[in-house]
Formats: C-alpha cells, structure tokens, sequence
C-alpha cells in the first residue's frame, strides 16, 4: 500500500514460520509495569548529548577498518527518545555518530538525506557535524538543505525529502547527525485544512495510540544502540523481545511510564540469497499501548466501512460478471479475477487518506488503478455488490506477524465470510494470471480481517509440494550429425502455474518467442525454436499447457563408436524459464547464517527420454542421483535407465516448506545440487559391434 521504505505504515511489497526467538522481556502492564533489571550498564539518555571530548573518545574507541570486517562504516552511537502525548502524537529526537572506516564509506556518506510526509510529518535537522580525525570538526547550516521530491517507483504519494551536501570526508572522519520529528509516515485519516490545531495532522490514525517495532540489527555495525520512549501514565505499553537479547528497564513517575531498550556491539545484518525481511532473524522489540488484536480489527472495520458504496456503474458490471454463476465460488472467482486483471498497480495521489483508509470503490473504478489497499476495495466494493459478505484484512507478505498487536503489516486484501461462518481470503493485487482467489504463495501469512466484532490474528494454510508441482516431458533424438531435434510439454499447477501464466501474459508475441529460444540457449548456444503453442494465459478453467518443438545443433558428440550428450531437463530447470523452479541458484554455498524464503514449497518432475542415433545402444549409467528420502524437508531422486536405443531419466525434486531455516539449508542445497551436477553429466551410447 506504499513502498517498503514507509513501514510501519501499510504498505504494498511482495506467514508464520518457526520463531526464531529469545525473549528477554515480554511485560503487558495493565496497572503498573514490571521493572525488568539486566546486568548491563544502563545507557545515557538519547537527550544527554555527550560532550565533544566524549564523542571525541567513543569516536576514537570504535577503531577502524582492521576492527570491522568488510564493513565501510561503523555506527557509534544510535540514540532515539520518544516522548508521546495522551493524543498519541509522538516526538522523536534522534542522534546518530557514524565512523568513516574506508573510500566507499565517504563515498557513500558524502551527501546526507532525510525522508519525510509533509502530509503527516515534520522534521527538523537540529545538528550536523563532521568529526575530523585530527579532533577538529566542522558544523554545517541545515537550512542549506535541499528539499526536492523522493524518488518514487509505482507509488507517487508525495512523499519528499532533505538532501544536505557535506565537504569532503576522509577516513577517519565521524559524522553526527540529530534530527527531530514528529507525526508519522503515511497520512491515514484526517484532512489537515479542517484541523482544530496545527499539530492534529500529526496524531496518528488510531487515534491515542503508539506503536512500534524496533530492530537492533541494520546495515552496519553499531557500538552502541539505545531506544527510549516516555508514554503518560494511562496508556501503559506491552512488548517482546524476539530473535535475540535486547536489553530492557521499565520506570515510572506520577505522570509517565519510561520504556528503555538497548543492545551494545551489534555486527551488521546478514543478507543472503532469498534471505526473509530482517525483522525474521535481527533482534527486535515489538510495542504498542493497543491492548489487543480485537481492538486493532475493530478500528479497521470503523474507519474503511463508508468505502465500499456500489454506483450504478459498478452494479452493472457486477451483474454482467456474475451472470450465470450458481455458486458463491464461482461468482467470487468471476469478480476477483476481473479486478486483478483490470486494476493496475500504480499508487498515484487521490486526496487525504492514504495509507490504512481504502479509496472508495467508485473512485478505483474510474481510474482502474491503485495500490494493493484500493484493488482490494475494489473486489470488496464489487462482491458486497453481488450480495457477499466482505471485509478488508491486513496482512504481511515476506516477513512473520508477532503476538503485540502492533503494526507490522505492509499488504491489504480482502476475506469473504462463508456460510459457515468461516473465512475465505482473496487478494486480488498477487493474483493477476492466476487460476486462484488467494496466491499460493502467501502460505503461512499472517492477517487480521478488520470486523465489527473483532478478530485475532490468523495465519493461512501451508501448501504442500504438490500444490506447486511442474513436470517437464521431454522427448528428443539425436541425429547422426549431432543435432537433437525434440519436444518440450510444460504443466504446472499453483504458482507455477501462474509464474508460466505471467511469463507469457506479460509479453507480446515477439517477446514470448525471444523468450523461449533465450530459455533454449542454456542447453546450445544456436538453440532454433522450431514451433510453440500455450492455452489462454486468461483461461482460469484449468492449468496453462505449453509445448515447444525445438533444435538444438551439435548438441551431441556422435563419432565412429560413441555417441554423448548431457540430460536435459535438469538445465532447463536451473536456466529457469518464467521462475518455473523456484530454487534454481548456481553455486549455493554448503552453509548460510540467515533462513532462507523461497515463497512457497514445490515439487517438480522430470519425465525425460532421449533416443539414441541409428545403430547405437545407451550404455549403463550411475542408476540414482538421490538426496533425502520423500519425508524430509528437502529431496531429489532422479533416475537414470538406458533401455535399448533410449535413455530415460525420471523422477522429482521437492521442498516441504516455503521458508528454510538455517538447520535445514544444508538439506536443501544438496537437493539443488543434485540436479546441477546431473546437467552436467556425460551420458554415453555405444555403436553396436564397436
């Protein structure tokens, strides 16, 4: 619902997973709160500023390049203090030291930018100061700070920044920046021009609440990392600690409750291939004063029920979809695919209120287009129209929802309530060229479908394998000049299904072509793609057919007694034509440090037969190319079996899980490589009487 960069506000990107967790402190303070003691010093309050010969000191003390590996920069200190008002109105001050430890740290240092909502947020730049490594430093004006538009991509809300320009730097230099703000990221609710004060803009939309999620891991290493909150007496807050040790005090006086949080020497957050968002794995602490999910729901319900009001326009078109359809499945299917398919994704500004409050459906029908809040509030708007019983969700796609009802949501969709009384999820912005009302791969995805009665926290099912299975048929003929003329049937189902669907939906006829012969390359560099025919990519009645008849010259070493080539589908797989094998990555390294999220389990199978050229028998090869057994969290068997003139290679590769934690890596990167070294594999057959 916006670009990632402005969570915690709901956002639009692309589960529960094994909790990775090591809660220090879990305290809910319905009367007064738990002073939770630790053994480390307690730190200095973010408004103490330090002393130049102190940060002189802590500068000097945080070392240089030798001291932290392979990073170009080390964060000093990082000091935020959060004071907020009954309201709910928040004022931030923060305070951050940056030690230059190489070039590219300067570099990249060089010029300094603030982002902010001018809708719903304020901020100051109070001080910049550049610690030379001599002891001298040099302070800059912040009111030659440059105010220009953000950079924006598919989302245009607005949204600025400040951009300050800093003199050379040098190793060794330290920068010192402090900054307040107050309000928030994305204007929710209220218009400004009617506001009875100056700061109402800034209340947040939940009015009289605070909520937050805080990581104590980021792109560098930090020496020292405090976060303070001071919230008034009556709105006591609850938190978690998860995914490690985080410090923590809790203290009070007759008017406030004091929150301090703090964690020393913390190396930089690991990035790895298909790494989840970091708040899965980098220590954080989850608050809110929301006392639970039910109440956050309820709020949900309030504050977007208005929005869905049917026209005449928007009647008819639901009538026309809907004709014939008996069922509730069939006309909830009609509905959701035409608007996945008719609504683009693009988030342009129509008035106050973006963020949580959805566009009236009337307005997203006009326009045919909007962020994933407003496509949902389309098929929402559409389906109350044909009669259902629908409520807008909130969910997180690519990272795991904790029990603080805080928000930590970045996607919108929507839930049909059944006769049954149970739910049905659709999400209609992840569905486009798919056979599904909810994709397959937002498994194990937590939501919180906003009701006037109020819901918990939910969490969707896992799919097993074989509900994202692809099976390749091959079959092929080497001819005596070593060419190999074949054919190639692709089926899938789930998502799959609707990665095939999208690869050749989303391309003009020359570009499904170019395509494929560039999916060919990987087995022969001249490849011909001689035919090709694929099922409607808008055909939602059944999985997407495709079947290619290709050429591949030279592809085979034929000589006066042998003949060899290599297997074929194993290199289609790892070429990974439309994301087809979900896991296709060269080189996986043996082990990783961070779980891994793949987005959904698969299963894929491999149905292959090669026949050999006249007066050539295929020869005996190594039987089975296994790792792990059927049950495991990760396998690949495939089989090798010469029979007379042919070569047949069958068998599967399945992962149980979308999400991959680190125990389980080795497992799964023995599969994958299983099927890169059988690419690789020479196979041979022998002329007869040679």
């Amino acid at each position: 619902m916006s670009s990632p960069s402005t969570y915690p506000a709901l956002n639009h990107a692309p589960w529960l997973v094994i909790v990775l967790a090591m809660t220090l402190v879990a305290a809910v303070l319905p009367v007064a709160p738990v002073v939770a003691q630790s053994s480390a010093e307690e730190p200095v309050a973010a408004t103490a500023r330090r002393s130049d010969e102190e940060l002189r000191q802590l500068i000097a003390a945080a070392g240089g390049a030798d001291d932290h590996a392979e990073a170009d920069v080390v964060v000093v200190l990082d000091h935020t203090e959060v004071d907020v008002e009954p309201s709910g109105l928040s004022h931030v001050v923060e305070r951050r030291v940056t030690k230059l430890l190489t070039t590219a740290g300067c570099r990249d240092q060089a010029s300094q930018r603030f982002n902010y909502d001018p809708a719903s947020q304020l901020i100051e730049i109070r001080r910049v100061r550049v610690h030379r490594g001599g002891g001298s430093f040099v302070d800059l004006d912040a009111s030659e700070a440059v105010d220009v538009t953000a950079p924006a991509h598919s989302i245009y809300w607005g949204a600025r920044m400040q951009v300050l320009a800093l003199p050379r730097l040098q190793i060794g230099d330290a920068i010192e920046i402090e900054t307040y703000r107050k309000g928030f990221v994305i204007a929710y609710l209220d218009d400004p021009s009617d506001a009875a004060a100056e700061d109402e803009r800034y209340i947040p939309p939940m009015r009289g609440h605070y909520y937050d999620v805080v990581l104590f891991q980021g792109g560098a290493p930090v020496i020292d990392k405090t976060y303070t909150l001071r919230t008034p007496r009556d709105k006591p807050l609850q938190y978690a600690v998860y995914n490690g040790a985080v410090f923590a005090s809790t203290t009070f006086d007759e008017d406030h409750f004091t929150y301090r949080f703090w964690q020393r020497d913390l190396p930089a957050a690991k990035r790895e291939w298909r790494s989840p968002g970091t708040s899965d794995y980098v220590p954080k602490v989850v608050m809110a004063t929301v006392r639970d999910w039910g109440e956050k729901s309820r709020w949900f319900f309030e504050v977007n029920e208005n929005q869905f009001a049917a026209t005449p326009e928007i009647e008819a078109k639901v009538a026309e979809l809907i004709e014939g359809k008996k069922s509730e499945e069939e006309k909830i299917a009609a509905i959701n695919h035409w608007v996945a398919q008719e609504i683009r994704y693009c988030g342009l500004s129509m008035g106050e209120g973006e963020g949580y409050t959805l566009h009236p459906g009337d307005m997203i029908f006009n326009e045919r287009s909007g962020v994933c809040k407003d496509i949902a509030g389309m098929s929402i708007t559409m389906l109350r129209a044909a009669g259902l019983e629908v409520y807008p969700a909130m969910t997180m796609a690519g990272s795991r929802v904790e029990s603080i009802p805080a928000d930590q949501f970045n996607h919108c969709v929507g839930a049909v309530r059944l006769a049954d009384g149970s739910f049905k999820m659709i999400d209609p912005t992840w569905i486009p060229f798919s056979m599904y009302d909810w994709s397959r791969a937002e498994g194990e995805q937590h939501y919180v479908i906003g009701t006037p009665e109020g819901e918990e926290l939910a969490l969707t099912r896992a799919y097993a394998p074989q509900e994202n299975e692809v099976k390749l048929t091959l079959r092929g003929r080497i001819e005596t000049d070593g060419s190999l003329v074949g054919s190639l049937k692709v089926s899938a189902v789930g998502y799959a299904d609707t990665r095939l669907r999208r690869a050749l939906g989303n391309s003009a006829q020359d570009g499904i072509v170019a395509g494929l012969e560039h999916w060919l390359s990987a087995l022969a560099p001249g490849a011909e793609l001689l035919d090709y025919s694929s099922g409607d990519p808008v055909d939602f009645s059944r999985p997407l057919p495709l079947e290619l008849k290709f050429r591949l010259p030279g592809y085979a070493a034929v000589g006066q007694s042998t003949a060899t080539w290599q297997p074929l589908c194993p290199q289609l797989l790892m070429a990974n034509y439309g994301g087809l094998f979900r896991f296709a990555q060269h080189d996986l390294p043996a082990e990783r440090e961070t779980p891994a999220l793949i987005w959904y389990a698969q299963e894929v199978t491999i149905d292959e037969e090669i026949t050999v050229p006249k007066n050539f028998r295929a020869q005996p090869a190594a039987a089975e190319w296994q790792v792990g057994a059927a049950e495991d969290f990760a396998s690949c068997l495939l089989t090798l079996e010469p029979d007379g003139k042919k070569m047949r290679l069958s068998g599967s590769i399945h992962v149980q899980n979308r999400y991959i934690p680190v125990a389980q890596w080795p497992a799964f990167q023995s599969a994958v490589k299983v099927v890169e070294d059988l690419g690789a594999t020479r196979l041979v057959a022998q002329r007869k009487g040679a």
